[in-house]
């Protein structure tokens, strides 16, 4: 597993274990649960993300998509809520940390096969392969 994404399992795991403890570390935000529930489910995604960036199931190029957009969003409820402005803010320091470590790591293999490990998909049989690689045998 590449570190990212097994960071990002820990990571994930942490929220979904902890929730309120997480939301304790954040001023002025109250450990409703709701806001369990929502921590809950960004680390439900974080670990779906990990685990799917481990397995090769997105293509590297676009594996830090989702984490943009959720640093984005973030950044919006930041600028909205005054409430919810220092999780938001927290949250989006995270998010965008892993966009940059994950294009970063994408940059450098550029290409990811976008299958599950043991699925047989995108490996190539050689039981009919023909020895004259590709060209018709002639049979006479």
């Amino acid at each position: 597993m590449v570190p990212e994404n097994a960071v990002r399992v820990a990571w994930g795991s942490a929220l979904v274990v902890f929730p309120g403890g997480v939301l304790s570390r954040c001023p002025h935000t109250t450990a409703s649960r709701a806001a369990r529930g929502a921590v809950r489910l960004l680390g439900a995604r974080q670990v779906a993300q990990g685990l799917a960036g481990a397995w090769g199931v997105v293509p590297a190029r676009w594996a830090a998509v989702p984490d943009a957009l959720h640093a984005a969003s973030m950044a919006a409820l930041a600028l909205a809520s005054r409430r919810w402005r220092t999780a938001a803010l927290a949250d989006f320091v995270v998010a965008g940390a892993f966009a940059v470590r994950t294009a970063r790591s994408a940059a450098r293999h550029p290409e990811t096969p976008a299958v599950l490990p043991g699925s047989g998909a995108g490996r190539r049989s050689t039981r009919f392969r023909s020895p004259h690689r590709g060209k018709p045998e002639c049979h006479g």
